[in-house]
């Protein structure tokens, strides 16, 4: 892989790894355009999770400076003991789910029509959880409850199948359960970080694809940590004017273009 092909590769990771609109759908599209070897970019798309993920621990150091240091956290609600036991919640779930059928979800992505049926249908998702979010919803972090985060750990567990995407699955769950889209999309933010840099780091010590291209790796990795700090930062910002409709149309649009691509 040449250090161009790292690099875009890298900021289509950054854009749309917290978006929830699968940034796999859209890290495999780029790789069949730039001709590039499949199982190098599945590698590759894993592993640059952790990109994104360094991303939000730069953004949001203050929640994650709150699981250590409680006493320097202010009046927030999201630290210490009760910080600890939400990010278990949201976490473990989707972990245990990736642990006892790895080989089963592995085996959807060898044909194009799974990934191609979760990408679509978690569209439907996006729009059907649109259409139910409540006026009354939880505006913050702080005011997610213990039963909402196990609720949203559940959903994150769909994230397994391919083309559904965590941010999606997440935030589907966030809108059903209670919270408002601001809410939803930092504390899905929050909960990926743990499951990214669990899976990069497994896919890190394996994979002698990324290890045939370090240099490479290297690149890309810093341009998915740069435009995701940008993408994340701006995602926020407009979601005082926008809804998740307009992601939900456009993964059912792009589902076609992925079965190109995957068949």
């Amino acid at each position: 892989m040449d250090s161009l092909h790292a690099i875009l590769i890298g900021l289509i990771e950054g854009i749309t790894e917290y978006l929830p609109v699968s940034a796999n759908a859209h890290v495999i599209i780029l790789g069949g355009l730039l001709h590039e070897e499949p199982e190098l970019i599945r590698s590759f798309g894993v592993a640059l999770q952790a990109a994104p993920a360094l991303a939000v621990l730069i953004l949001y150091w203050r929640r994650f400076d709150a699981l250590l240091r409680p006493q320097a956290a202010g009046r927030t609600t999201f630290k210490g003991l009760r910080a600890w036991k939400i990010m278990a919640l949201v976490t473990v779930p989707v972990l245990v789910c990736g642990v006892l059928f790895k080989k089963y979800f592995y085996s959807l992505m060898l044909g194009p029509l799974p990934s191609v049926a979760g990408l679509a249908l978690g569209g439907v998702g996006i729009l059907w959880a649109e259409h139910r979010l409540k006026k009354d919803s939880t505006v913050d972090v702080d005011g997610v409850t213990l039963m909402q985060t196990l609720g949203i750990g559940l959903f994150q567990c769909l994230a397994l199948w391919p083309g559904v995407s965590r941010s999606g699955a997440t935030m589907i769950g966030g809108l059903l359960l209670g919270l408002n889209r601001k809410a939803t999309a930092e504390f899905s933010f929050l909960a990926g970080v743990p499951v990214f840099l669990a899976a990069a780091g497994m896919e890190l010590s394996k994979s002698e694809a990324i290890r045939a291209f370090p240099l490479a790796f290297g690149l890309a990795f810093g341009a998915s940590c740069a435009m995701a700090l940008l993408t994340v930062s701006l995602f926020i910002k407009m979601l005082g004017r926008i809804s998740f409709k307009p992601f939900g149309w456009y993964r059912i649009v792009l589902s076609p273009v992925l079965y190109f691509f995957l068949r």
